[in-house]
């Protein structure tokens, strides 16, 4: 019981005075929507694997599919926000959920939001 006492103590004593603002700041919380980063190989990867969904669903022609900015939030695995060019002026947002590695499953369209433009942050839907 006392070792469980002073684990606790270190915990909501000792350990924040050493944590700056900054740090806190820069962790993202478990369900949270992370910062906007560049996309890279791995998310214009999850792209091409939903495309095909995406083009269905959507009824869209896009001449293009390239992922430009996303976001992440961590979930039961992974939901990431996409921004996504169709090539011209025409922008779509996709949510991408990529589950857990244990469970074998590939990435899918989750969501998704057309009529956004090049400067339009992504959110939430």
């Amino acid at each position: 019981m006392a070792a469980i006492q002073y684990m606790l103590l270190f915990l909501l004593v000792i350990v924040p005075e050493h944590w700056t603002y900054e740090d806190v700041k820069q962790q993202q919380l478990i369900g949270g929507l992370g910062e906007e980063h560049q996309a890279n190989a791995e998310i214009q990867g999850y792209c091409r694997s939903v495309r095909a969904r995406f083009l269905k669903q959507s009824q869209t022609n896009a001449r293009k599919f390239k992922a430009i900015t996303y976001r992440s939030q961590v979930v039961a695995g992974t939901n990431y926000f996409v921004k996504v060019w169709l090539g011209g002026d025409e922008y779509c947002h996709l949510r991408i959920f990529k589950p857990l590695p244990y469970t074998g499953l590939r990435p899918s369209l989750s969501n998704f939001q057309c009529g956004k433009t090049k400067e339009e942050a992504i959110e939430y839907f």
